[in-house]
């Protein structure tokens, strides 16, 4: 009976992360993570809950903030979601849900062509059995060859290069079937790669084209095609024929420098070694010129030595490679009886293939075959689908006498060599001990004759024995192949007649140098993180002991011992806060402060900005002082009001509350921009605008004055109704999806850098409550589900100082003209009424805030599609400049830091407000003077229960 791979001793269960909704998609589990995408296992629910699995491949943050390669990204996966053939994975879909853009593929039930070698390596097979790889190969070229042909709807060539052939893009089913995946986005990654770091080369090098390896831009079809042989070449050698580092490797492929298959798998015949030379030849106008030319005398060879080949083989090997993984799945794991003798073969380097060979015509007209040799001296002509390269790209190294043709013709040996095989050349055919036979005839090449055993190439030191089942690069098993009748001792003369160098032994002495180089290499290497690690271990505990040693006690007299705050300002009468609670005003003394506390001191003064402080007390006595700033646009004297109606310092002074309550309505902003001075402070009452913000119903809800640790939004009082505005509107097709951007810019304020191409859209239908609102830009973006579009930016300074227009265009499909709505900056932004946001006034332009958006359940309407977790915000500073000329969308649950702004605008975007109910808060906190451990810990504790 069969013995399947041993299973691995099975792990305890880890409890696996819980499925994700990702648009219409639900992703079940991680895949693998590269450097351009995340890729996961996920399920399609169709209309009547049909599903689909697929596979997601999400890009990576840091490729979608680049403008080039969203673009391209975009243009290459419109075309190659067209690609439909049985060896390219099919992509049904590509898009973009709340700013992540992704593909979704077929999802093919198997496994990556470098996985199956690996694991066949640890099975026992150490070169893919030829008809095996030939068959993968010529499959894999079927696909190129079909997108390097696809022609678009215009009739015209696409002219498609996949630019990333590599054992990791090739998966293997375990129906046998053999796909190529990421057809059409290395484009888009080079590009990208290419303006971030000009002059170098990223990606797989070792399976780079020579024209890649130069950097040259003009890249077709012939660079899949050397990929694929180089594809070729690691299954049938084990190995790539280019390995090391980047800066080593790069020169190599440039001039194909590198060893020829049959040196390191003396299986390889002259006609395969043959293929995979004319797929690899440096230059490229002596290459295969197209995938199916590779592809064509790939399937020749494969069927003409082995007629009785079938694709089963390959799903036979791929159920003995992963029967565990498939026993896993649930799945029955059968293979036939006469697998075991196939196995047996594969795992046997030395034996022939095990399907019958083709009969090949003799000189004489007779039929021979390799097990019945013909006379001697004829060579076996080669098939007419395996043509000889010009310019071959597997080379030897040149002290080994195998010297490429330039002509046309085969490769030639150098004097010394052609000199030893005539010696040995009988003109007939002989069995060497090791089981490989020699054809000894002029027509054909001699193969390596019989060698001791030669040294690991992985370890660098003699082998004991040799395994059975593992195969080497130098001896083959000791298994005649004609005769079962071991040789006749040689005569002492010839044991002590010299031998001839070959090329082998020229490859295996540079194997084992290269083996030797990497042993060395590894060593200093090791060595050499070891003296980091020490080296970093000893500084940490150094550091350690010092801070152990100087840090102030936590617990004993000196840190119990209460301390004395002396808070003063310029100019005195100020309002003091600390820590949320009102203690006077200024001077003020505070005893009985923590030394293990940070403290926060806010002080304030009618007609003064803000000032605060936050610190840790160190000493028993601390004395702050608060230079106040004069809020701008308030003239000296209204600033001076409060002095002279309050009194200094002390029990009888009036609530500071009360005295910013004058202020504020003595100075505050005017509808119009301008602010009113105590000349105008009793026309200010008459100011229409004025006057609505004093008389606004729930003013509280409305309008907030820093400092404060809370900020409450509210969507039944802080929404805004977009039918109420006039933003740029178009009715679309719910049923539709359309892809979106913008071209032009606008600026809603003076000044340079406030022009900006971003805006605001607001989607209406059917839709979650998220993903209605968003921002547009040049970059295009999906929209789907959508009865009718507004497109709008908040503005608070006014329409006389807006200029410019923004079009958005609309594009639904390839073959429905495109249609365009345009925003003009005087007409269409929004001046958001008091009635309809939330204002946050007062905040330093000097300082940095960290802003926390905490969910208590805001709903814009009804329903499960109405919660919300985001709200718009726009920023304003001393400058309109100062600030970021877009909106913000702040989300629940995550922080973000606010600098050189003074006020705070927030809406909902929503239709009505009757149904909208709950709220989201934001914690406030000033880290301009907090380490990054105090920022941590006050964030942390700023916790809903504690306001």
């Amino acid at each position: 009976m069969l013995g399947l791979p041993q299973s691995r001793p099975r792990l305890p269960p880890v409890a696996e992360p819980s499925p994700q909704q990702f648009g219409k998609y639900v992703l079940v589990s991680k895949l693998a993570a590269g450097g351009m995408a995340v890729t996961y296992r996920a399920r399609m629910t169709g209309a009547m809950g049909v599903t689909k699995p697929c596979v997601i491949k999400q890009i990576l943050p840091h490729f979608v903030d680049d403008h080039d390669f969203v673009e391209m990204f975009i243009s290459e996966a419109r075309l190659v979601a067209g690609l439909t053939h049985g060896n390219i994975a099919q992509i049904f879909d590509f898009g973009e849900v709340d700013g992540q853009y992704f593909i979704a593929m077929e999802l093919v039930h198997g496994q990556p062509l470098s996985k199956v070698l690996r694991r066949a390596s640890r099975a026992g097979i150490g070169f893919m059995p030829q008809p095996l790889a030939l068959h993968i190969a010529s499959k894999l070229c079927e696909g190129l060859d079909y997108a390097h042909r696809h022609v678009g709807e215009d009739g015209q060539m696409l002219g498609l290069v996949h630019r990333d052939v590599s054992p990791d893009n090739v998966l293997i089913s375990y129906e046998g079937e053999v796909k190529v995946i990421d057809f059409g986005i290395a484009k888009a990654t080079s590009a990208v790669e290419a303006k971030t770091s000009p002059g170098t080369l990223k990606g797989k090098y070792p399976y780079f084209s020579p024209e890649q390896a130069q950097g040259r831009q003009d890249l077709d079809a012939r660079t899949d095609v050397y990929a694929a042989g180089i594809v070729l070449y690691e299954m049938l050698c084990g190995r790539r024929p280019f390995e090391g580092e980047f800066v080593t490797v790069l020169p190599r492929i440039i001039t194909g420098d590198c060893l020829p298959p049959s040196a390191i798998n003396p299986t390889i015949g002259e006609d395969l070694e043959t293929i995979i030379a004319h797929a690899m030849a440096v230059d490229r106008e002596a290459r295969y010129q197209t995938a199916k030319d590779l592809s064509e005398s790939a399937v020749e060879l494969l069927y003409r030595d082995t007629p009785r080949f079938t694709p089963t083989m390959l799903s036979q090997l791929m159920t003995y490679l992963f029967a565990e993984e498939l026993a896993a799945e649930g799945r029955k794991v059968e293979l036939p009886p006469g697998f075991k003798e196939q196995l047996a073969a594969w795992q046997s380097p030395g034996s022939e293939p095990s399907q019958g060979r083709a009969r090949l015509p003799s000189s004489n007209g007779r039929s021979s075959s390799p097990g019945n040799p013909s006379s001697p001296g004829v060579a076996r002509p080669s098939s007419p689908g395996v043509a000889r390269p010009s310019s071959p790209g597997v080379r030897a190294p040149s002290a080994s006498g195998l010297r490429p043709a330039t002509d046309g013709s085969a490769p030639r040996r150098s004097a010394t060599q052609a000199t030893a095989v005539r010696k040995s050349t009988t003109g007939v055919r002989r069995v060497t001990p090791g089981g490989t036979r020699e054809n000894t005839g002029t027509g054909r090449r001699p193969l390596p004759p019989e060698l001791p055993p030669e040294p690991d190439t992985d370890g660098g030191t003699e082998p004991t024995a040799m395994p059975r089942t593992l195969p080497t690069l130098a001896a083959p098993r000791d298994t005649p192949v004609e005769t079962a009748i071991a040789p006749e001792p040689p005569e002492p003369e010839e044991q002590q007649a010299p031998r001839a160098r070959t090329t082998a032994d020229d490859a295996r002495e540079q194997l084992a140098a290269e083996a030797a180089e990497r042993e060395a290499k590894r060593v200093k290497q090791v060595r050499q993180l070891s003296m980091v690690a020490f080296g970093v271990t000893a500084v940490l505990l150094v550091i350690g002991l010092l801070i152990h040693f100087l840090s102030p006690a936590e617990e004993g007299e000196g840190s119990d011992a209460p301390v004395v705050l002396w808070i003063t300002s310029n100019p005195a009468g100020a309002a003091v806060v600390v820590n949320g609670r009102p203690v006077g005003n200024t001077p003020s003394r505070i005893i009985g402060a923590d030394q293990r506390t940070p403290h926060t001191i806010v002080v304030t003064r009618p007609g003064y900005r803000a000032w605060t402080r936050r610190f840790t007390p160190n000493q028993p006595e601390v004395h702050v002082k608060a230079e106040l700033e004069v809020a701008p646009g308030t003239t000296q004297m209204v600033s001076e009001i409060p002095t002279a109606t309050a009194p200094d310092a002390g029990p009888e002074a009036p609530d500071a509350g009360t005295a910013a309550a004058v202020v504020a309505a003595t100075a505050a902003p005017a509808e119009d921009g301008g602010t009113a001075t105590e000349t105008d402070a009793g026309l200010a009452s008459n100011d229409a605008g004025a006057l609505a913000e004093a008389e606004l119903p729930d003013r509280d809800m409305r309008h907030v004055e820093y400092p404060t640790r809370l900020l409450v939004l509210r969507p039944m009082y802080n929404a805004l109704p977009l039918p109420e505005y006039p933003t740029a509107t178009i009715d679309v097709s719910p049923g539709a999806a359309y892809s979106v951007w913008t071209e032009g810019s606008a600026a809603l304020a003076e000044g340079d850098g406030t022009a900006s191409g971003t805006l605001v859209y607001y989607a209406e239908g059917d839709l979650p409550a998220d993903n209605a609102v968003g921002f547009i830009s040049s970059a295009p973006r999906t929209i789907k589900g959508a009865k009718k579009l507004h497109f709008f930016a908040l503005d608070d300074t006014g329409p006389e100082d807006n200029r410019g227009s923004i079009r958005v265009h609309l594009r639904q499909s390839a073959y429905i003209p495109p249609r365009s709505v345009l925003f003009e900056a005087d007409k269409n932004a929004v001046q958001v009424k008091p009635l309809h946001q939330m204002l946050l006034k007062g905040l330093n332009p000097k300082s940095t805030y960290a802003f926390t958006v905490r969910d208590d359940f805001a709903e814009v309407r009804s329903g499960a599609q109405g919660r919300v977790h985001t709200v718009l915000c726009v920023e304003k500073g001393p400058r309109a400049e100062s600030v970021r000329s877009t909106h913000r969308l702040f989300e629940t649950g995550k922080r973000y830091q606010v600098s050189g702004v003074q006020d705070l605008r927030c809406v909902f975007p929503d239709l009505q407000l009757g149904d909208n109910q709950g709220a989201l808060d934001f914690d406030i906190v000033d880290v301009t003077n907090m380490s990054r451990k105090e920022r941590a810990e006050a964030l942390r504790g700023a916790k809903s229960s504690e306001r």
